[in-house]
């Protein structure tokens, strides 16, 4: 069993896997996913994630450190719903709004905010207090002519914000459906739903 401190309260229907790693003030709302090794760490102040979001393996959210935010170290982190996190991202943004979608091991750095129905892609870093507007797609690509990677923004397609929301879907019907042979209820032991007060 991973680490884990008393203040976790779970939602309705969520599945929170105790291998996980989950320290600090932290609240989890309806039907959210956390895979084994995942991490939500919260000790400088408390971690709010929204309902339906989901945390693959090796994800690691982090409400920074006091000296990282300053005057703001008390602020809650606020993770939106329906937000999906790929294996092996790092999030550090103090917001992050509704229906985003993190690519594997994208990196956000403290104070940054992420709006809504934004994609943050594979191996991309959002800088310290960087704020990206609603409905934007930040990849990287790599430069034919030099080789080196660029960073891309543009705005968010329909197709892609459809694509997630069905991937969101799927992640939710494989994994707490009971009937799944994936369900994680079925393969783990899961922290008991303690909705918050």
């Amino acid at each position: 069993m991973a680490t884990m401190t008393k203040d976790v309260h779970v939602g309705l229907h969520a599945a929170v896997c105790e291998e996980a790693e989950l320290q600090g003030s932290i609240s989890f709302g309806a039907q959210v996913i956390v895979h084994p090794n995942a991490a939500v760490v919260a000790l400088t102040a408390p971690v709010t994630i929204g309902d339906r979001s989901i945390l693959e393996d090796h994800v690691r959210i982090e409400h920074a450190d006091a000296t990282q935010l300053g005057e703001n170290s008390a602020v809650v982190m606020q993770i939106g719903s329906d937000n999906l996190f790929e294996s092996g991202c790092v999030i550090r943004s103090t917001s992050i709004g509704n229906g985003n979608w993190f690519e594997p091991k994208a990196e956000t750095h403290a104070g940054s905010v992420i709006g809504n129905g934004c994609l943050i892609g594979s191996g991309v870093v959002i800088a310290r207090n960087e704020v990206i507007p609603d409905n934007t797609i930040v990849v990287c690509i790599q430069d034919a002519a030099d080789g080196m990677a660029r960073r891309v923004t543009r705005a968010q397609k329909d197709y892609l914000l459809k694509a997630r929301e069905t991937l969101t879907q799927k992640y939710v019907d494989t994994f707490l459906d009971t009937k799944s042979p994936y369900a994680l209820a079925k393969n783990h032991r899961l922290l008991p739903v303690f909705p918050q007060p």
